[in-house]
């Protein structure tokens, strides 16, 4: 009967009240240790339920000098429940307004586990403490919104670009033809090209064209493009100015040529871009 008390653990329930505001922020220990030899389990709450622990898993063990602990192992323990336990917060973001403004949005910290404190934490709980047993979490900056956002204009012929909430500059733009039709949606820059390569979309409009066009002055997609994340569409030059203000495309958005080398410099890939009838 000895024998079987002192294999019995004692268990820890160690609460994060980042994740369940509802509990406590001490710790519930329920048991008692049988034996000086017993090591404790560790039973974490999480949102996905309980996540338990050994002490051995913590690289914990009893010797005749007392409690050992292997710190590698219990580094690696520790780095295992950040990825259980660890939130990533969401990234700020830009959303367009009835008025066809943008507003910006920021984003929502995260949070994770300190490791130090944590260590400091289960080493104190190992060696016996049922004091200030709470584990010890930090705030994880949420990510910035894009520096820019876009949004163009169908019917007004025009392309505003944001910084923040800030309509900072609009420059003329040429869209879809009727046959064509841009399409309005929420998009985002996906890739960038100085001097881009036109390559036939085998599309019915273009099956007289060549399989692709080098750079130069009779490239279709002029001297820089700036390609959207879905379908074929892209913000890019044209070697026919005169296009621009009108319904002429195969359902990109056209730009002067001044104007896009002066967009490419300003935004980066990932800028959201919003395409409004």
């Amino acid at each position: 009967m000895d024998n079987l008390l002192v294999r019995r653990p004692l268990i820890v329930i160690l609460a994060i009240a980042t994740f369940a505001p509802a509990a406590a922020a001490l710790v519930a220990v329920s048991g008692t240790p049988s034996s000086a030899y017993a090591l404790p389990v560790f039973e974490f709450t999480s949102p996905k339920g309980p996540i338990r622990i050994t002490a051995a898993e913590l690289g914990a063990s009893r010797t005749e000098e007392g409690l050992s602990v292997d710190e590698p192992k219990l580094d690696a323990a520790i780095t295992k429940l950040q990825q259980s336990f660890g939130q990533t917060g969401s990234p700020g973001t830009y959303e367009l307004q009835p008025d066809h403004r943008v507003l910006l949005k920021p984003g929502t910290p995260g949070v994770e586990i300190d490791p130090d404190g944590m260590k400091s934490m289960l080493l104190r709980a190992l060696r016996g403490s049922r004091s200030n047993l709470k584990v010890p979490t930090r705030p994880v900056a949420a990510q910035a919104a894009p520096t820019n956002a876009i949004v163009v204009s169908l019917k007004d012929f025009r392309l505003d670009l944001y910084k923040g909430a800030e309509l900072v500059q609009h420059f003329p733009v040429g869209v879809g033809a009727l046959r064509f039709p841009t399409p309005p949606g929420a998009y985002y820059v996906r890739s960038k090209a100085k001097n881009p390569t036109w390559r036939n979309p085998g599309s019915a409009w273009a099956r007289s064209m060549p399989a692709y066009i080098p750079a130069g002055p009779r490239n279709p997609l002029g001297t820089r493009a700036l390609r959207l994340d879905r379908g074929a569409l892209v913000i890019h030059g044209t070697p026919q100015p005169s296009t621009i203000g009108r319904r002429a495309s195969h359902g990109c958005i056209r730009m002067k040529r001044p104007d896009v080398e002066a967009l490419f410099e300003m935004v980066p890939v990932q800028t959201p871009v919003f395409i409004i009838p």
